[in-house]
């Protein structure tokens, strides 16, 4: 029988960009089909989680979440909430447990950069790992589809080619963003699901981006967010920041996900200045 006595795993969440996105469709359970490169970075939330039996019978088990956010998404309404109790449901640890989760934010929320989604799939590894549950992978990602469409991509954790809703996943050892990064948050808040409903898709759309196997700032399949038409329509400032970025010596730069935050690829010493000149702006501001 396991220990009763607590035990705490400490582990970080990185964020997310996306190279290229295209909306491919709309299907009939209200989603839609999608692909993109996803790209991991290195800007990460950091989760402790704390896991504790409670009894040998079989009860309740106590959830809690925890942030330090402004926006203080804690409890239910957090996704990783959604995740522990969607693998506590499904694989019936025996007994009753509590487990404890705190995120200490360093990924902007609503930004289009993953951070909830990374928190999730960050405590669904935890609990892998905790109850050690002979698990077969398809099954896995399925709980983490469940959670939300960009989980199952963190629980991969490297650079991907992304199809269906973004879980069907294809790695990308090739491609690596030969540069310095920087990522540029403005503090606006997207509606994923305002985003996707501004865009109206009617028609389908090919794939292009599944032929992409590297990375090139020439490639014009990795130019095109779709989200960038609706989203910079009513935020024009956000539409800036990616032009502003390009004259200040980017080689590539495009809105991550549904927005808002922007990000550009930089050689040399622009991204200095770069930097410097977003951070006057008082916008978030990222190297990675």
């Amino acid at each position: 029988m396991r220990s009763n006595k607590a035990k705490t795993y400490r582990i970080v969440a990185p964020a997310k960009i996306n190279a290229g996105l295209r909306i491919l469709s709309k299907r009939k359970d209200g989603f839609h089909n999608l692909e993109t490169i996803f790209y991991p970075v290195k800007l990460q939330d950091k989760l402790t989680v704390r896991i504790k039996k409670l009894s040998d019978d079989p009860g309740i088990h106590r959830i809690t979440v925890k942030t330090d956010s402004k926006e203080n998404i804690s409890g239910k309404n957090n996704i990783c909430y959604k995740a522990a109790e969607l693998f506590m449901g499904h694989y019936k640890a025996a007994g009753t447990y509590r487990i404890d989760i705190a995120i200490k934010k360093n990924i902007p929320t609503g930004a289009g950069l993953g951070g909830g989604s990374s928190d999730a799939a960050a405590v669904l590894k935890i609990l892998l790992k905790h109850f050690r549950f002979d698990v077969h992978t398809k099954e896995i990602i399925r709980l983490a589809l469940i959670a939300g469409s960009d989980v199952p991509f963190f629980m991969l954790g490297k650079a991907a080619y992304a199809a269906g809703r973004g879980e069907k996943l294809t790695p990308l050892p090739g491609f690596k963003i030969k540069g310095k990064i920087l990522i540029v948050n403005p503090g606006i808040h997207i509606s994923t699901p305002w985003a996707f409903k501004a865009l109206g898709i009617n028609n389908s759309k090919r794939k292009v981006l599944d032929k992409v196997r590297s990375y090139s700032p020439a490639d014009n399949a990795l130019m095109i967010n779709d989200f960038e038409r609706v989203v910079f329509r009513k935020y024009p400032e956000i539409e800036k920041i990616k032009y502003d970025m390009l004259a200040l010596g980017a080689e590539y730069a495009l809105m991550s996900g549904s927005g808002s935050t922007v990000y550009g690829v930089f050689k040399g010493k622009d991204i200095k200045n770069a930097e410097k000149y977003f951070q006057l702006k008082k916008y978030k501001v990222f190297v990675s």
